[in-house]
């Protein structure tokens, strides 16, 4: 139908049928789905009309288009209207609409100009006109205002419509349309903040402020908006609500308006779309898809139980937020937590394959956060160095390692049996991640703590590891001794001999001082004071060191004779190295490997000063620690030495030094041994670089002719390379030292000398970023060690995997 016939159809009303003046009757014409702008008043002849909207044909209403589902129905004059009630019965839109209706009490969100939507992010109404002369036509057709409740709210109208309600207390303005009622304008001022400061009463009551006492929507319209006219008419294309009502501060500053020419006039939606707009906004908030993963990253980053999306504290403050927001259950958070680590998973999997040419593991226990362990975990951390020199640390596997097996608690609230022997144990849970990591030919090393070193199945693990050739040099560098976990070790067999040493002399100490004294000791001390978990050696150390400032501070005071005062710095001493060196290997910021041999040395030479001591019981402590580090360094001399001679500043020449020094004439055996280790160490990386080379040249010789001329010239090439690259590592040795400075950053100095020693280069990056501990400095002072809280402990075994992965690699 075109435009001259909709016109004819509007003038001339269809014969036989009467018209009356009533807003409420206006219907639109409609043809294919196209809305004109024109409107006919059309006397309904059934209630049931209010619910369809008429289609003209001819000028005849040929078809009824239901407001709610937006199918259409016969029409003609013969049908009758009983076809139009019964689709009313079961129509499915007309239950979602009522729904709407409800929300939009709540939070309201009014079609303006039946057009364009208001903004669902802004809960106060924007209303969008095209020209002044809407505006000036917002005067109601009779009084239709009975409520008392109007007496404290403005009507807003759009097109001699009642569109909405502005609170003359507050300036909110809430929805007023035909069928929202008006019960959410009551509760509104049962709760309104600017009624109750002005001293407002019940609804009944007459209230301090009238509608007259507020500027009418016409004024403030024409009065903001009249410098914003382009050819006489406003085209507006977008602004804020605020613009249209006074602000609760006071504040009235119009807000900027993009005006656009008349001719460019703004696209307006067809009605399909704005009913589209508008039930997505009411059923799925903007940002609330979205939200899932940042609300997932937040538990496990602070350690929140899952369960915290069902709590009634949450639920109330988001739905203060906004009402129509619904928070997912525990179960859909829960597999929100798998995608998300699934996702990130990847990500790094990628990276790893791409950046690193091997890794090394670290392998740790951790256990639930509570007095009864009835389960242990195995948790698996990759180390790397990436292309641009960087040292990464992230975990990589968490599994079951062992769990008791009569744990009936664990199957009810885990809805899970134990887990079976096939996917427990050390063996099964490294492999599988080897596996899903793609790791078989890129494994360096693995350091692992007592228990995990201890299993039988980790042995079983490296024979087969061996058998197929995934680990250099034989497996020298696999299932290490992590060395916080030695030291501790070694402390724990002198245990009662140290507390019976000093441990009446620190008590008595502690008890002769004040509040006061004590706490600016402490002070001075400049350490940090032990968890209430830490182990014991650990708070006897940080006591040793208040009696011992103490006496540096007030040294006129004998608190301590001098005979207790020799035997607690001999203690402390101890003591003080073996934290300093723990403090060091496992410290956050992953130090490279070049560094433990040293640190580990001055744990020897401290116990061979203190075996000379004259107090008989302190060198006897001595002795038996010294005796259980010599046993640890006969198995990890080989490892701790390799990293130092790729350091340039101290190469062989300082294992040299620091063995003759200590094992004279027998230091030869350990020298031949760590020299062997290295050059096969270096031809293994040679071997597999000509390897890849070879492949290279293969597959150019299958292209080149077969009377190639100078293929003996490519072979002497190939054959010099060879001898070039099997000097690489003599010489870097005779090359002489990199003076030591405190600032040397040996990562930056491999990088820069890639190109002088490939092979070496490609050996230290891999070295370097093997690790000596298997656990951060907290867990490593700790007495339970990692723990994971309680209420990740009854999850699935998956669950807790994602969330303590996530939490890693969210750091």
């Amino acid at each position: 139908m075109d435009h001259d016939s909709l016109q004819n159809t509007m003038e001339h009303p269809v014969p036989g049928e009467e018209h009356e003046e009533d807003n409420s009757m206006k219907v639109d014409v409609a043809f294919d789905g196209v809305h004109s702008p024109f409107r006919y008043r059309h006397k309904k002849r059934s209630k049931v009309w209010e619910e369809y909207k008429p289609i003209f044909l001819n000028g005849k209403v040929q078809f009824a288009e239901c407001l709610y589902c937006h199918n259409r129905l016969s029409c003609k004059d013969s049908n009758g209207t009983s076809h139009l009630w019964r689709h009313q019965k079961i129509c499915p839109g007309k239950e979602e609409a009522a729904q709407r209706r409800q929300k939009d009490s709540y939070f309201p969100c009014v079609l303006v100009n039946e057009n364009d939507p208001v903004s669902p992010h802004d809960p106060v109404n924007d209303v969008i006109t095209e020209t002044l002369s809407d505006i000036n036509s917002v005067t109601p057709s009779g009084n239709r205002f009975t409520s008392k409740v109007w007496k404290e709210f403005t009507p807003v109208y759009i097109e001699g419509k009642l569109q909405a309600a502005d609170c003359i207390h507050c300036q909110k303005r809430l929805s007023a349309n035909k069928f929202g009622g008006r019960s959410h304008l009551s509760r509104h001022l049962i709760t309104c903040a600017g009624r109750r400061g002005r001293g407002g009463g019940q609804i009944h009551q007459k209230g301090l402020f009238y509608p007259s006492s507020v500027p009418s929507l016409k004024s403030r319209v024409q009065d903001e908006l009249s410098p914003a006219l382009t050819n006489g008419k406003v085209q507006i294309a977008e602004y804020s609500s605020k613009l249209l009502r006074a602000s609760s501060s006071g504040d009235s500053t119009p807000k900027p308006i993009r005006v656009v020419p008349a001719e460019h006039s703004v696209p307006t939606p067809d009605y399909t779309s704005l009913m589209k707009q508008r039930t997505s906004f009411v059923t799925t908030p903007a940002g609330q898809e979205t939200s899932g993963p940042d609300l997932v990253g937040m538990i496990a980053l602070h350690g929140y139980p899952l369960s915290i999306v069902e709590h009634e504290e949450m639920m109330r403050f988001v739905k203060k937020l906004n009402p129509v927001v619904n928070l997912v259950s525990r179960n859909a958070m829960e597999e929100h937590c798998l995608t998300l680590f699934q996702k990130e998973k990847e990500n790094i999997k990628g990276k790893i394959a791409h950046f690193s040419r091997r890794v090394s593991l670290s392998a740790s226990i951790w256990t639930p956060d509570g007095p009864e362990t009835t389960v242990n975990y195995l948790c698996l951390t990759a180390h790397y160095i990436d292309e641009d020199w960087k040292v990464h640390r992230i975990i990589i596997k968490f599994g079951m390692f062992w769990s008791a097996p009569a744990d009936l608690e664990r199957m009810i609230h885990c809805m899970e049996a134990c887990v079976p022997e096939s996917e427990s144990g050390s063996y099964n849970v490294i492999l599988d991640a080897i596996r899903d990591w793609n790791l078989d030919q890129k494994l360096l090393s693995l350091t692992s703590v007592g228990e995990v070193r201890g299993d039988t199945n980790t042995s079983l693990l490296k024979e087969m590891l061996i058998e197929k050739k995934c680990l250099p040099i034989g497996g020298t560098l696999f299932n290490v001794a992590c060395v916080d976990y030695v030291l501790n070790s070694i402390v724990f067999k002198v245990q009662a001999d140290i507390l019976r040493l000093v441990g009446d002399i620190v008590m008595d100490f502690l008890v002769s001082l004040t509040q006061q004294q004590l706490l600016e000791v402490i002070s001075q001390t400049g350490l940090k004071c032990p968890q209430e978990d830490a182990k014991w050696w650990h708070k006897l150390y940080f006591r040793l060191e208040v009696l011992l400032h103490f006496k540096k501070s007030f040294p006129s005071e004998e608190r301590v004779s001098p005979e207790d005062t020799k035997t607690a710095e001999s203690v402390c001493k101890i003591l003080r190295t073996i934290y300093r060196v723990i403090e060091v290997i496992s410290s956050p910021s992953s130090p490279t490997a070049n560094i433990y041999f040293n640190e580990i040395w001055k744990v020897r030479t401290v116990l061979q000063e203190e075996a000379l001591n004259d107090h008989r019981e302190i060198a006897t402590v001595a002795m038996v620690m010294q005796e259980a580090f010599n046993e640890y360094w006969q198995n990890s001399y080989l490892w701790l030495a390799i990293p130092v001679v790729l350091d340039p500043r101290f190469k062989f020449s300082f294992i040299e030094f620091r063995l003759k020094r200590a094992f004279g004439t027998d230091s030869a055996s350990y020298l031949s041994v760590i020299r062997e280790t290295v050059r096969e160490l270096f031809n293994e990386y040679c071997h597999s670089l000509n390897q890849a080379s070879d492949v290279v040249s293969n597959s150019e010789a299958l292209c080149a002719d077969d009377n190639d001329s100078l293929e003996d010239w490519d072979q002497h090439l190939h054959e010099q390379a060879s001898r070039q690259l099997s000097s690489e590592l003599d010489d870097y040795l005779e090359d002489g030292l990199v003076p030591r400075k405190d600032d040397f950053d040996i990562l930056n100095w491999w990088m820069t000398h890639s190109t002088k020693y490939p092979t070496l280069a490609t050996i230290a990056r891999d070295i370097l970023a093997m690790p000596a501990s298997a656990v951060q400095s907290e867990a490593a002072f700790s007495s339970s060690g990692p723990v994971i809280p309680k209420h990740q402990s009854t999850l699935n075994i998956r669950t807790i995997e994602a969330l303590v992965c996530t939490r890693d690699w969210m750091r």
